[in-house]
């Protein structure tokens, strides 16, 4: 177990009997190491820096309690050997003996609060006749709460705690209980309650973590191992909403001042815009390789550096320092104020237009020599796809079962002995000389091959204009991927980065998990594919300003313009029979199709979750029929035994930084029957940056000086909710 605690420079962690002191601001250079010795074989359990920042509490799995005295350490930083710290106050007699410490904070500006897993709640009181912050020494009043809670936390003067009551207690199910205490007086006094029955597919789960954010100060928000936040009224205690987040569990929660920022089992991070009901999703990020195990808030930088500090602990055994304020992702090209920084892109770039084609098509492990072996719709599907897009300066083919994943002895094969450049089935030399000659004949001799890549099933080919090609920079793929617990690679997804002009695109190639039952999987392999990090390798300096969010190109989501892209296998989830019903009995096909949209299951978590990755996507309207699932080279729905639900599994999404600069001038599908997909292609016209820098220059600036004053207001309301000491 690893405890962190920070206050000003100071950085403690705790691993085992061992806390060791470090110097924050030297992190990059060397640091120094203070060891703090005297535990005995006692783990410890929580910490806290005191008000001033010169002590440091401790707290034990014995339910012993020390308070070191760092002055020595702050004094002398520039030692390189560990140094002692001495022990200013040790207490046996506070706690039962045996009982954990299990919470330290700073209850008020003056007093500090120790908790136990017994449910003994003591308030340290300071000396007000000698003017002197609470220690160990000092009076305390001792207040008690049921014992075995397994989250307690003291959140804006109030105690929240939370249990889980085992089935030998209320009958058949688990249930998590959250209770409010008020521990102002010599009492605790229960203030309200609420429980909830844990299991269930998409139930809260337990509490885990739990913060206020200084922007909205009536609510109070806990984190759930289910994936969800519950909202609460901070004064009336009622459960106000709950949302799910996230396929994993929330591991830490915290609130600088206007947004909530949230910590995850997988390592990821994400910042939430809460002020409407509609959150949004601002920034997200992989801040540790493990749990995210703490976040939490340094108060002292607001009075002494005019900042507002974040730090989280992972399990990776490092602690990181963040922006709290998010500075840069303000002054840059960030979702935190899109209006402004959309006109100040357009004031210092010029742009010029490029017509992009996508394609996507799950072949079903067909040869490509059959489309020229049956009817006209398979003979001119390429050339109805090429001539379809209007003088187009790059076309990107996205394939999904090029080879038969049903032929076991191909599949190995292709996994066992395939690489990058080793194509052991011919199949993907096969479609690519396919390609290249179908672009060329209906296209012409100006576009070339600018890359392929191939993944078990998956393959991406892109082509450009020459005019283009010699413009692209810091091209790079990754593969991912995600079927059969990611070993066997039929599912998953091909990435492909570029920069043109100052300009980043992600082009995304994926197939995700199958079925009608599994939607969680999906969404599972989207997180897989959209959180990688590192995706791609750190680009070149030359190309820094093309990314966006304060990202540095490694990442999907660095990228200005994405494109998603592939057999993304989500369903209707309506029955079969009634699908069928509304295709062939509305008055029009368009009737028919937005009566079914709403039950298309992207369709519907782009609209209803918060985590769903695709959210922030866009997609143009579905003016065409479900695409899958049809017989071979037949215009009927699956009659097979399986008898499967029609279904848009074959999709093209897009999200752009600046909405404005990508618009999708066609979607549809083509008539190909030689697989039991349907090919869906899509065309639009992209607006490409070139930075002139003088003028960004000048930009910049005016977004500094405009940064003044908005992080004064944030820095003003901070400090209306943490005051100096708390």
């Amino acid at each position: 177990m690893t405890v962190t605690a920070v206050s000003g420079d100071l950085v403690a962690i705790a691993a085992g009997v061992r806390v060791e002191l470090w110097s924050a601001s030297g992190a990059h250079v060397g640091w120094c190491e203070a060891g703090v010795h005297g535990f005995g074989t006692t783990d410890v359990t929580a910490m806290c820096f005191s008000q001033s920042g010169r002590y440091l509490w401790v707290g034990t799995h014995s339910g012993q309690l020390f308070e070191f005295d760092t002055t020595a350490f702050t004094e002398h930083p520039s030692f390189i050997t560990a140094i002692s710290i001495p022990v200013a106050a040790h207490r046996r007699d506070a706690h039962p003996d045996g009982s954990p410490i299990v919470h330290i904070s700073r209850s008020s500006a003056t007093e500090m609060c120790t908790i136990d897993a017994a449910g003994t709640v003591v308030i340290w009181l300071p000396d007000t006749q000698l003017g002197k912050l609470a220690s160990l020494h000092s009076h305390s009043k001792v207040l008690h709460i049921a014992h075995g809670a397994s989250f307690v936390k003291i959140i804006a003067g109030q105690l929240w705690a939370a249990w889980t009551m085992y089935p030998s207690a209320t009958g058949d199910h688990k249930r998590c209980v959250v209770r409010i205490f008020d521990v102002s007086g010599t009492v605790a006094v229960h203030e309200g309650e609420r429980t909830w029955t844990l299991g269930g597919d998409d139930s809260l789960g337990k509490v885990t973590s739990g913060c206020s954010v200084p922007s909205r100060p009536s609510l109070l928000f806990l984190g759930h191992d289910s994936g969800h936040f519950s909202i609460w009224h901070r004064d009336k205690h009622e459960l106000l909403d709950i949302k799910k987040v996230s396929l994993v569990a929330v591991t830490a929660l915290c609130g600088p001042s206007r947004f909530l920022w949230a910590g995850f089992d997988n390592g990821m991070m994400e910042i939430f815009d809460v002020s409407s009901t509609n959150w949004r999703v601002v920034k997200r990020w992989r801040g540790h390789r493990g749990t995210i195990l703490s976040l939490g808030l340094d108060p002292s930088s607001l009075w002494t550096a005019s900042s507002l500090r974040v730090f989280s602990a992972g399990a990776d055994l490092t602690v990181r320092f963040w922006d709290g304020l998010l500075r840069q992702d303000w002054i840059s090209e960030s979702p935190s104020a899109p209006a402004r920084m959309s006109r100040a892109v357009d004031s210092y770039c010029n742009f010029s237009p490029l017509k992009l084609g996508i394609f996507t098509w799950n072949v079903d492990g067909q040869n490509p020599e059959q489309l020229h072996d049956s009817g006209p719709v398979n003979k001119e599907l390429l050339g109805s796809f090429l001539t379809s897009l209007v003088s187009p300066d790059l076309v990107v083919f996205n394939f999904q079962e090029l080879i038969d994943l049903s032929d076991l002895t191909l599949a190995a094969r292709t996994v066992l002995f395939a690489t990058r450049t080793h194509d052991v089935t011919g199949r993907y030399s096969h479609w690519l000389r396919v390609l290249t000659k179908a672009v060329k004949r209906y296209l012409g001799p100006d576009l070339d091959l600018v890359h392929n890549e191939k993944l078990v099933g998956l393959f991406t080919v892109v082509f450009a204009r020459r005019s283009i090609k010699s413009r692209i920079r810091d091209l790079a793929t990754q593969r991912i991927k995600t079927g059969f617990n990611e070993a066997y690679g039929n599912k998953g997804s091909i990435l492909l980065r570029l920069v043109l002009d100052d300009s980043s695109f992600c082009f995304v190639n994926a197939h995700l998990a199958a079925g009608k039952t599994h939607p969680a999987e999906r969404e599972r392999d989207l997180i897989e594919i959209l959180d990688a990090n590192p995706v791609f390798p750190r680009p070149s300096e030359c190309t820094r300003e093309a990314y966006v969010g304060g990202g540095d190109g490694t990442q999907v989501s660095d990228a200005e313009m994405i494109f998603f892209a592939g057999d993304l296998n989500f369903r209707i989830d309506l029955p079969r029979e009634q699908v069928l019903r509304t295709l062939t009995s509305c008055d029009s096909p368009h009737l028919a199709f937005a009566e079914l949209l709403p039950h298309d299951e992207l369709v519907h978590l782009r609209r209803t979750s918060p985590s769903f990755r695709l959210r922030s996507f866009s997609e143009a309207p579905i003016e065409f029929p479900p695409t899958y699932k049809y017989d071979h080279r037949s215009g009927s729905y699956d009659t097979s035994d399986k008898q499967r639900t029609p279904s848009w599994c074959d999709r093209v999404l897009w999200r752009a930084e600046r909405p404005k600069s990508v618009v999708c001038e066609s979607y549809g599908r083509f008539e190909a029957d030689i697989s039991d997909h349907r090919p869906v292609a899509a065309s639009f016209t992209v607006q490409v940056r070139k930075a002139d820098p003088l003028r960004r220059e000048m930009a910049y600036r005016s977004a500094v000086h405009d940064w003044a004053k908005v992080s004064e207001g944030l820095l003003e309301t901070a400090r209306g909710y943490y005051p100096p000491g708390v």
